[in-house]
């Protein structure tokens, strides 16, 4: 699933038409990203204007007027396209906004992504901070690892509640570079390196995923292949999934095993799983 870094790279691919005009639009009313919001409710959505938008952790919210925003999930598979205003609807494009300039597409063929209408100023207000916000700050993380003293590190990294926007890849890499096993009790690990190093591979995701890979394509991502641009070597981010994969720290072959209900990589030389 799209992590912040990746969310924030799809975003960008619509906000060049802020200030264009919905002239039409188009769905698949039965597509299941329309679970939350029936597909004619978008209907509202014509004749307005895309003022703004923003993400926040794996979400989008598109906003069209001071109470009236569209919020988007790509879930495992969706993605933003930007198409010709008179662009062909394709079978998975299950939502296209078109303008004068452009089509503005939401494409996803295993439609575990979602839509959702908003009718209120700031539908956000009570989100949680994310870790690049100064609001997630120290007092925040010892308040988290006091409030979930069993919860493995890596459950607490993956939790949208306490680190909106990480997944799995993002887990691995603050784990391995925090040099704990991602097993680990919260309750044994020092909210100062977990802060800094969270804080750290979030804004490295968005220099290297989401800055060098901005405006190199119209036509969104798929999972996997999206970007030209990714972390350096020197991450785990390079290695993880490699067959016969190495740390790039001692070059110890990395371990693999299910943690918090995800397939996690690790080693088992540098990552330790402190006693006390």
């Amino acid at each position: 699933m799209p992590e912040l870094a990746e969310v924030e790279l799809a975003r960008r691919q619509w906000s060049p038409f802020h200030g264009n005009r919905i002239v039409g639009l188009e769905t698949h009313p039965a597509a299941r990203i329309y679970r939350d919001c029936p597909a004619p409710a978008l209907r509202v959505l014509e004749g307005l204007s895309l003022q703004t938008s923003r993400s926040h952790g794996k979400r989008m919210l598109f906003t069209f007027a001071p109470e009236l925003h569209l919020e988007i999930h790509l879930g495992m598979s969706g993605k933003l396209l930007v198409g010709l205003p008179d662009h062909a609807l394709h079978k998975h494009d299950h939502l296209v906004l078109r303008t004068q300039q452009a089509s503005l597409v939401f494409n996803d063929y295993r439609m575990f992504g979602r839509v959702m209408l908003h009718d209120r100023a700031d539908p956000w207000a009570d989100l949680p901070p994310q870790p690049q916000d100064s609001r997630f700050s120290l007092a925040r993380v010892r308040k988290l690892l006091a409030r979930y003293p069993n919860k493995p590190l890596k459950a607490l990294l993956l939790d949208q509640n306490t680190c909106p926007g990480i997944g799995n890849w993002m887990a691995d890499e603050i784990c391995w570079r925090l040099g704990l096993h991602p097993g680990v009790p919260v309750s044994r690990v020092d909210p100062s390196p977990l802060r800094r190093t969270i804080r750290f591979v979030t804004f490295g995701a968005l220099k290297h995923v989401t800055e060098k890979n901005a405006g190199a394509s119209s036509s969104g991502f798929a999972p996997g292949s999206y970007v030209t641009q990714v972390p350096p070597k020197s991450w785990l981010f390079q290695h993880r999934w490699k067959k016969g994969g190495l740390c790039p720290k001692c070059r110890t072959p990395l371990a693999r095993d299910t943690i918090a209900t995800r397939t996690t990589a690790w080693c088992s030389s540098c990552q330790i799983f402190p006693s006390t």
